[in-house]
């Protein structure tokens, strides 16, 4: 699955979003999610990992571990909703470009190797937290870099 957006935002900054534990955790997630907890360990190899409480207040984990780090231009992480004790056919593999737009920054994820049934939930999810990054660009003001050429 691909779901893609343009937000407008540096490139550098949505990384940020993406990649700075205290800056994720303020939006990360479908809407009715809050994050408790995010832990970032930024280089291949490296695990993440967000601990959430849902609407319904049940506890919930997702994480994985990086494959590929390029600042500011893609992210590519293992997809474990389990945590890596889970069983390996859930595990899936994320990967989210970051392109420069002008004055905007399209963000494009694409979402492999889902479990037959997953798309369609993972399709919602990825809609409610694309939303959620809108809203936190929105709310902080988060905007063209200042050291970026217009």
């Amino acid at each position: 699955m691909t779901v893609r957006r343009l937000l407008p935002a540096a490139r550098d900054i949505l990384f940020r979003a993406w990649t700075d534990p205290q800056e994720m955790a303020k939006w990360w997630g479908p809407r009715a999610w809050t994050v408790r907890r995010c832990e970032i360990d930024l280089r291949p190899g490296g695990a993440w990992g967000t601990w959430f409480e849902t609407a319904n207040g049940t506890e919930r984990y997702i994480g994985g571990v990086y494959r590929e780090v390029t600042p500011p231009i893609r992210l590519s992480f293992t997809w474990e909703p389990e945590g890596p004790n889970g069983p390996p056919e859930r595990v899936s593999v994320v990967t989210v470009e970051f392109h420069d737009r002008s004055d905007a920054t399209e963000i494009v994820i694409e979402h492999r190797k889902l479990a037959s049934g997953e798309a369609v939930d993972m399709d919602v999810g990825w809609a409610s937290t694309f939303d959620s990054l809108e809203r936190y660009v929105s709310k902080h003001r988060v905007g063209r870099s200042p050291t970026m050429n217009n």
